[in-house]
């Protein structure tokens, strides 16, 4: 590197960074240490002579300055810097007084300390006896947990990427301030609605980020280029250009090709590979915001087939006198259209429709059987009858009403639709039918793209979360308990580094699946981000969540997945948490599920921990 940067700590985890920093790139990063007293230190006890100086503490560096080229890392509990957060927090709730190799000589343990854990990190060899001194000099118990230096390496690892990416900042800072733009621009990207829009904007990414002098996008439709005879073909996901100055790149979904970029003539062909991979992360991005400016397309067409639908079907009621009412079977309530409202002698949305409003506008001698035949229209009977009803004028008119139940939506739920018309002067019976099959076909598909995680299929974050929530209140209502799981595939940027992206998204897939192999069916999964998922337990207590997250860790482990190169196996980490009284809300829910996830994963992964 051109230049180096400091690490400055207490020095009681002298030792562990030092062994850590040795493991690290020669010259990348030394060591300075400031006293283990406790107390604020200041701007001269850290080195002046570093591009930049990252210092961990807790309380002493409450009051430090800050400098444009320091990093405070700054931690609850200092001993947070070798043993994390969850297990610093799990044994202090304990009231135990915790301990480093480095403090084993003369700590100054407090009266009230109910036991002595040591974190060890491995440095020293003898620390086991030491910690059994101590424990028989205070009298009271302790313990040994064994972290080695996971914590110490991951922590210094990030401090060196970070300096890493000051120092190509410094160097490439326009090229830098491109790609800050471009990410911007891609978080906005699936904003927009129109697809030429988006194609458009996707060619203004890549010209910010890549600079390629040769750019095309060949959109494809059902797999298929459209009206591109010269489309390139691409046998997997990306290949480089002759003679090798760019890229292709393949944008899709977990089914189809929804496009193909062509990037070539690069400003800087130097840096393709660099570019690639940026390309490929994104790649996701951009098939997401493709498909939702195609979903938003397809809306905004159906919603004017609909509009058009309902605006005629409106005026064929008027002319012939026809009114169609709906019931919910489910919820109990009922729409009626504007010539309903007439023919019962209201104004339109005057009043709230409803099975007893309907019942009192029925002539009193007929009541009696209009309830009856409704009755047998529950049990699956058509219903289909002559009644007189009373005006609000105390005119009295006959209808004729039509109607059944029918089933709409995944779940089948019931509801019931007819018509009336009003056939006072008439000799004869007419009746009448109206097909809403496609329109409903249209609402279900829209609702379950809005709501679906593309590649996996099980439910996006956002659907997750409204479902939490309505669990949260139906049991607030009818009481019971609820848990919630969070999964997280260990080693899963390994898959995908070795693999690639096919064999990680297959992965995904076949994670999922076994998921709700393995699930109940009234429990939910859903994807939170990249490797996160999360699975909702209705009525099941913390005993019966972590049996239930076990079940899904050994059949995650017993699963395969079947790629070119043979066949693949993962295991998942899973945290449970559960609802522990009427004010926790699915966000506190899920931080301690993440919570215990991070002590599975600290503790050897491919394991269940509980909150």
């Amino acid at each position: 590197m051109k230049e180096s940067f400091c690490i400055a700590c207490c020095s009681r985890f002298e030792k562990e960074m030092a062994a850590a920093l040795s493991a690290m790139d020669p010259g990348e990063a030394r060591l300075c240490v400031f006293p283990a007293n406790c107390t604020p230190i200041r701007r001269s006890d850290l080195p002046e002579d570093c591009a930049r100086t990252v210092v961990f503490g807790g309380k002493c560096i409450a009051d430090l300055q800050k400098n444009s080229r320091d990093t405070q890392v700054r931690l609850d509990e200092c001993l947070e810097l070798v043993a994390g957060k969850a297990m610093v927090s799990d044994a202090l709730k304990g009231g135990a007084f915790l301990l480093s190799p480095a403090m084993l000589e003369n700590p100054p343990v407090p009266a009230d300390a109910s036991e002595l854990v040591l974190f060890d990190t491995g440095i020293l060899a003898d620390s086991g006896e030491k910690l059994s001194l101590l424990s028989a000099r205070f009298g009271i118990p302790a313990r040994k947990l064994s972290v080695g230096l996971d914590f110490v390496r991951l922590r210094l690892e990030a401090a060196a990427a970070q300096f890493r990416y000051e120092e190509l900042k410094q160097d490439c800072s326009k090229e830098i301030a491109n790609h800050v733009s471009a990410m911007d621009f891609l978080g906005k990207l699936v904003l927009l609605k129109g697809e030429e829009e988006t194609i458009g904007s996707i060619g203004e990414l890549f010209g910010m980020l890549f600079a390629p002098s040769n750019y095309d996008y060949f959109r494809f439709e059902n797999g298929l280029p459209e009206n591109r005879k010269d489309a390139p073909s691409l046998d997997g996901n990306w290949s480089w250009t002759e003679p090798g100055r760019g890229f292709i790149l393949r944008i899709s979904d977990s089914e189809e090709t929804l496009g193909i970029i062509l990037a070539d003539e690069l400003q800087f062909p130097e840096y393709r590979e660099a570019y690639l991979d940026l390309a490929l992360s994104m790649s996701g991005v951009l098939a997401l915001a493709i498909e939702n400016a195609r979903t938003f397309t397809r809306f905004v067409r159906s919603r004017e087939a609909l509009r058009k639908s309902e605006h005629s079907m409106k005026l064929a009621q008027a002319l012939g006198h026809i009114g169609h009412w709906e019931w919910d079977m489910v919820t109990g309530e009922m729409a009626w259209s504007d010539e309903t409202y007439r023919i019962l002698g209201y104004e339109p949305r005057t009043q709230v429709p409803n099975r007893q409003r309907f019942l009192e506008t029925v002539h009193p001698e007929d009541r009696e059987k209009v309830e009856a035949m409704i009755a047998r229209t529950l049990e699956g009977e058509k219903f289909d009858m002559e009644y007189r009803i009373v005006l609000p004028d105390s005119r009295i008119r006959v209808l004729h009403g039509i109607g059944e139940i029918i089933y709409l939506g995944q779940e089948s739920q019931p509801k019931l639709m007819g018509t009336i018309a009003d056939v006072t002067s008439q000799s004869e019976v007419l009746g009448v039918i109206q097909d809403i099959t496609e329109r409903k076909a249209v609402e279900t598909r829209l609702a379950r793209e809005a709501n679906t995680d593309a590649l996996t299929g099980c439910a996006n974050r956002r659907h997750f979360l409204n479902r939490a929530k309505q669990e949260i209140a139906r049991s607030l209502r009818y009481g019971g308990t609820l848990s919630v799981l969070m999964l997280d595939l260990d080693h899963f940027k390994s898959v995908n580094d070795v693999h690639g992206h096919h064999a990680g998204d297959l992965t995904l897939q076949r994670f999922v699946s076994v998921c709700q192999e393995t699930i109940r069916e009234e429990d939910f999964i859903g994807r939170l981000g990249g490797e996160e998922f999360a699975i909702l337990l209705p009525q099941t207590d913390r005993e019966m969540a972590i049996e239930a997250a076990e079940r899904i860790r050994l059949a995650v482990e017993k699963a395969e997945v079947r790629i070119d190169a043979g066949t693949l196996h993962f295991t998942a980490s899973i945290g449970v948490a559960t609802r522990d009284n009427a004010e926790t809300g699915i966000e506190t829910m899920l931080e301690r599920a993440d919570e215990a996830l991070y002590l599975a994963k600290n503790r050897g992964r491919n394991r269940v921990e509980s909150a």
